[in-house]
């Protein structure tokens, strides 16, 4: 029996060392920042209803038990939920987790057969749009929730949402630079640690 040529083809991809190298970073890079994305939804939003501090634990109004998780049986479903009945987020942005949820159980459960495989060609752009999912619900929050909530933020002009820098941008223009295969762009951050810090 011959081998079959298709199979040749993923086995040399497969043990292509950067080919390999480059998809597992892909691969991780989606679940963390995934998983990093229900972190940050689901805390900031129960925090919002957090009332105080009461043996060594913090403790949350009932309205969060009313208004958010009532919502559904998933925390973050439901604060997903929450968030879209103030104006957040749309039903599409909901739909959009729901098929990025899928991506992320994929890589999780199949992760070395699709490395074998290949990875899904979509991938890229469901990762653009999980960060982009994450940066409106962030600026939304800032416009929304920050800035009205902060006595001490008195802007001398209006805040526009386009000139807002998120943390989330800064940190995953972070990880590209440093994964971008460009020297002087990989290694900046480090050269300006180190600069300020006479390492």
């Amino acid at each position: 029996m011959k081998d079959n040529p298709e199979n040749i083809d993923k086995w040399l991809k497969f043990l292509d060392p950067e080919n390999l190298k480059g998809n597992l970073m892909f691969s991780s890079l989606f679940i963390a920042s995934f998983e990093a994305f229900k972190d940050y939804v689901v805390d900031e939003v129960k925090f919002f209803f957090n009332n105080g501090f009461s043996d060594g634990e913090f403790t949350f109004s009932e309205d969060y038990n009313t208004k958010v998780k009532a919502l559904d049986k998933s925390i973050l479903k439901a604060t997903l939920l929450w968030l879209k009945d103030l104006d957040a987020i749309a039903e599409n942005d909901i739909e959009t987790y729901d098929e990025l949820r899928q991506y992320r159980n994929k890589l999780s459960h199949e992760l070395m057969t699709l490395l074998f495989e290949g990875l899904p060609k979509e991938l890229p752009e469901k990762f653009a749009q999980l960060i982009a999912l994450r940066v409106k619900i962030e600026k939304w929050w800032i416009m929304n929730i920050e800035i009205p909530t902060n006595p001490d933020f008195d802007a001398p002009t209006e805040v526009k949402e386009e000139d807002i820098m998120t943390s989330s941008q800064m940190f995953n223009q972070l990880i590209f630079d440093m994964l971008s295969g460009d020297e002087k762009r990989a290694s900046y951050y480090q050269n300006e640690f180190k600069q300020r810090f006479n390492k």
